[in-house]
C-alpha cells in the first residue's frame, strides 16, 4: 500500500509539473505572437530546439537503442504530426486572435473531448450525466469566449481564434490516446514515445513552414522580435519536456484520473494573466468556474462508472 501511494505521488507530481508548464506556456506564446513572431515560425523554432532537447535527454538516459521505431515509423510520424504540428500551429495562430486565458479554458475541455473520442472508437453512447456535464461545460466556455455579450459571436476573428484553439485541443486528445496506446501495448517509455513522435512530427512542421513561407503566408521573425521574445522562446522550448511528464503521468494514473489535472492549467494561466495586468471580468470568472465544476463532476462520474 505504501509503495502504491509513493508511485501515485510520483505520477501526481509529473502531472503537476505538466500543468504548471502549460500554464506558463500560453502567456509566453501570446506575448511572442503579439510581439511579431507568427504562429508558424514560433512552432518551427519551438520544436526544432525542443526535439533536439528531448532527444538529447533520451540519448543520455536510454541510449541509442531507443531510437529504433520497431516498424512504427508511420504511426509515430502521423500522430507526431497531429500532436505537435496540429497542436502548436493551431494554438499559436489561434491565440493571436484570442487570449492565453481563453486558450487554457478551451484546453480544459480535454476530458470531454477524450470522452467523445472514446465513445466514437468504442461505438457507445455517453450516459446522461456525461452529456449534461458536457453541455454545462459548453455554457461556461461560451461565457468565457463572449464575455457575457453574445454579440461577440459575430466578431469573426475572435470566434475563428477560439475554434482554432478547440481544434488544437482535439489534436492533443488524439495524440494522447495514441501515446497511451504505445505506452501500454508496446511497453515503451514516456520519454521514448515523446522523443520519437516529436522528432518525426518536426519533419511535418519544417515542410509546412517552408510551404507557407513560399506562399508568403508566413515570414521569419525580425531580429528585434526574436530578441524581445527570447525569454518566451526559452520557456516554450523548455516546456517541451513536460510532454514527457504528461505521458508518464497518464501512463501511471490512467487517462481518466490524469486528464483531470488539465483543469488546473487555467488557474496557473489566469494567475499569470492577472500578474501581467489582465483584468478578468465577472463573466470570465463565472464561465471558467462553471466549466471547471462541470469537468470535475464529469471526471467523478467517469470514475464511478469504472469502479
Amino acid at each position: 500500500m505504501k509503495n502504491i501511494r509513493i508511485e501515485n505521488g510520483k505520477y501526481t507530481l509529473y502531472l503537476l509539473i505538466t500543468v504548471f508548464g502549460w500554464g506558463v506556456m500560453y502567456p509566453a506564446s501570446k506575448h511572442a505572437v503579439s510581439s511579431g513572431i507568427d504562429g508558424y515560425y514560433l512552432t518551427f523554432i519551438r520544436y526544432i530546439l525542443g526535439a533536439i532537447l528531448v532527444n538529447f535527454v533520451l540519448f543520455i538516459i536510454e541510449g541509442k537503442k531507443s531510437y529504433k521505431t520497431e516498424g512504427k515509423t508511420f504511426q509515430l510520424w502521423l500522430f507526431g504530426t497531429i500532436g505537435f504540428a496540429g497542436l502548436n500551429f493551431l494554438t499559436f495562430i489561434g491565440i493571436g486572435f484570442s487570449s492565453a486565458e481563453h486558450a487554457t479554458i478551451i484546453l480544459a475541455l480535454m476530458p470531454m473531448l477524450s470522452m467523445i473520442l472514446s465513445s466514437i472508437l468504442n461505438q457507445n453512447i455517453p450516459n446522461i450525466k456525461t452529456i449534461l456535464c458536457t453541455l454545462l461545460a459548453f455554457v461556461g466556455i461560451v461565457l468565457v469566449i463572449t464575455n457575457g455579450d453574445f454579440n461577440h459571436l459575430i466578431v469573426l476573428s475572435s470566434v475563428v481564434g477560439d475554434l482554432m484553439l478547440l481544434a488544437a485541443t482535439t489534436c492533443w486528445v488524439i495524440y494522447t490516446y495514441f501515446a497511451n496506446t504505445m505506452l501500454k501495448k508496446h511497453n515503451w517509455s514516456a520519454l521514448r514515445v515523446t522523443a520519437l513522435s516529436s522528432s518525426l512530427g518536426v519533419l511535418s512542421i519544417i515542410v509546412i513552414t517552408l510551404i507557407v513561407s513560399y506562399l508568403n503566408i508566413a515570414s521569419p521573425p525580425s531580429s528585434k522580435a526574436f530578441i524581445t521574445c527570447s525569454f518566451d522562446i526559452f520557456i516554450l522550448v523548455i516546456t517541451t519536456l513536460v510532454i514527457v511528464t504528461w505521458n508518464a503521468g497518464i501512463n501511471g494514473l490512467g487517462a481518466i484520473n490524469g486528464i483531470l489535472f488539465v483543469n488546473l492549467v487555467p488557474v496557473f494561466s489566469f494567475i499569470i494573466g492577472i500578474y501581467q495586468g489582465h483584468c478578468l471580468s465577472y463573466f470570465e470568472v463565472i464561465g471558467s468556474t462553471i466549466t471547471i465544476i462541470a469537468l470535475i463532476f464529469n471526471n467523478y462520474f467517469m470514475r464511478l462508472a469504472n469502479k
